[in-house]
């Protein structure tokens, strides 16, 4: 009987696991609101130095949204003035994008890169994946008293769990029943 619910596990953990390799964080939001699309760099590589300015770039599967690095930045057509990520909270680790005033064609998957050089000599910069955002746009009309009329209200969001969650819930589940 445990050989069965090790191998239906096994299944689970190996199809879950194919849906949600990216671990990627779902957004709903109203037009005109504001959206943060979290981000942390430093659970990707927290050995960067502190005095170092970090290189974030936010883009979507078309064209970088966002690029800041120190007090230059960048920011996409059509996402002008509306976008940023604010330099203070992205020296502590806080990569989050602040979009304002969210518009229907804002609807995309936001994906969040550290940019860093690989060696002092080198001008390349090595890419690493951060986080990914899938942000929903909802246009319909908002009802009297609803969460979303509060002026501090935050888009509501689920996140998937990553592969590696389901392959330590499958090591431990299996040990569990091999003992």
């Amino acid at each position: 009987m445990g050989i069965i619910l090790q191998e239906f596990i096994l299944m689970l953990v190996i199809s879950t696991g194919s849906l949600s390799a990216e671990g990627r964080l779902f957004m709903d939001v109203k037009v005109g609101r504001s959206a943060v699309l979290p981000c942390n760099w430093r659970t990707k590589l927290d050995n960067l130095a502190t005095d170092q300015s970090p290189h974030i770039e936010w883009r979507t599967f078309s064209e970088t949204v966002f690029e800041r690095l120190g007090e230059e930045q960048f920011q996409g057509e059509g996402y002008e003035g509306r976008i940023d990520v604010p330099e203070d909270e992205l020296k502590k680790g806080n990569c989050s994008l602040v979009l304002k005033d969210v518009k229907l064609g804002d609807a995309a998957v936001y994906e969040s890169y550290l940019l860093v050089k690989r060696t002092k000599r080198s001008l390349r910069s090595k890419r690493v994946f951060i986080q990914s955002v899938e942000l929903s746009v909802d246009d319909t009309p908002e009802e009297i008293n609803s969460a979303q009329d509060k002026p501090n209200s935050q888009p509501r969001g689920r996140s998937l769990p990553s592969s590696e969650s389901i392959s330590y819930l499958y090591l431990s589940l299996s040990n569990y029943f091999t003992e």
